[in-house]
C-alpha cells in the first residue's frame, strides 16, 4: 500500500462514480465467483446468459470475464450485485442448467478490513505551514475519520498522502473532499485501499492531481 502513495500517487482507479459520496451501503454490496461455463464461448454470449440467469437476484452491477490472450475466456468470472441479500439468492441458483453448461457459483466476500485502511492523497491545505503544523491540522481533520498512522507531506507538488484506519473509513475520509480546513478548501482523492466496489477493477493508473509532473517518490 504504501508504495502506492509514493510512486506518483497512482491509483487503480474504477468506474469513477465509485468514488462519489453517493455509493451505496457497503452491506448491500456483494459478488460471487462463477464458473463452470465453456471458455470457447464468445465473451458477450456467456456475460449475457449470467446477467439474464442473476438478474431476478437483485441489482447486476457488473460481470466480469477476463479473455486471455488466445481470445479465450478464463476459466472463472465475476459478477457483482447490489441489494440485500443478492448474494445468497444467487448461490442457490448454482447448479443451474444454461443450455449446453451447467453454472457453478461460489461465494468471494470482500476481505474484512476492507474500506478500513484507506490511503488518501489531499491537497488544497495551506502550504505555507510548516511539515510539522500541515500534519497537525490534517490529523485533527481527518480524526473523525478513524486513526490517522501515517501523514507523509510533498511539499513540491503541494499534497499529503493520509493514511487511516478504522470502521467505514474509506467512505468517511472521502466524505471530506471539499470540505474545509479554516479558509482552504481541500480536494481529497482515493489513492489506494482494500475496497467494497460494484465495478471489477480494470487496471489504470493516473496521477489524482494532474496539476505538475513531478513524481512523488520522496518526502521532500
Amino acid at each position: 500500500m504504501e508504495g502506492s502513495a509514493t510512486k506518483g500517487m497512482s491509483l487503480l482507479t474504477l468506474n469513477e462514480s465509485e468514488t462519489k459520496k453517493t455509493r451505496p451501503k457497503n452491506s448491500y454490496i456483494g459478488r460471487i465467483l462463477v464458473k463452470g461455463y465453456n471458455t470457447q464461448l464468445s465473451h458477450d454470449d456467456v456475460e449475457s446468459s449470467l446477467r439474464k440467469l442473476f438478474s431476478s437476484c437483485g441489482e447486476i452491477t457488473d460481470v466480469y470475464i477476463g479473455v486471455l490472450a488466445n481470445n479465450t475466456l478464463r476459466s472463472f468470472g465475476f459478477v457483482y450485485f447490489r441489494g440485500e441479500g443478492a448474494v445468497d439468492k444467487a448461490l442457490q441458483l448454482s447448479g443451474r442448467d444454461m443450455g449446453g453448461w451447467n453454472v457453478i457459483a461460489d461465494p468471494h466476500p470482500f476481505p474484512k478490513d476492507a474500506d478500513c485502511c484507506p490511503v488518501v492523497a489531499v491537497q488544497g491545505y495551506d502550504t505555507s505551514l510548516s511539515k510539522t503544523d500541515i500534519k497537525k491540522v490534517l490529523t485533527t481533520h481527518f480524526s473523525s475519520c478513524g486513526e490517522v498512522t501515517e501523514i507523509r507531506i510533498h511539499k513540491r507538488i503541494g499534497a499529503a498522502a493520509v493514511y487511516v484506519y478504522g470502521e467505514c473509513a474509506e467512505e468517511k475520509v472521502l466524505g471530506l473532499d471539499g470540505s474545509y480546513i479554516g479558509e482552504h478548501q481541500i480536494i481529497v482523492k482515493l489513492v489506494s485501499a482494500r475496497r467494497i466496489y460494484t465495478v471489477h477493477p480494470r487496471r489504470r493508473h493516473r496521477c489524482p492531481f494532474p496539476v505538475k509532473k513531478a513524481k512523488m517518490t520522496s518526502e521532500e
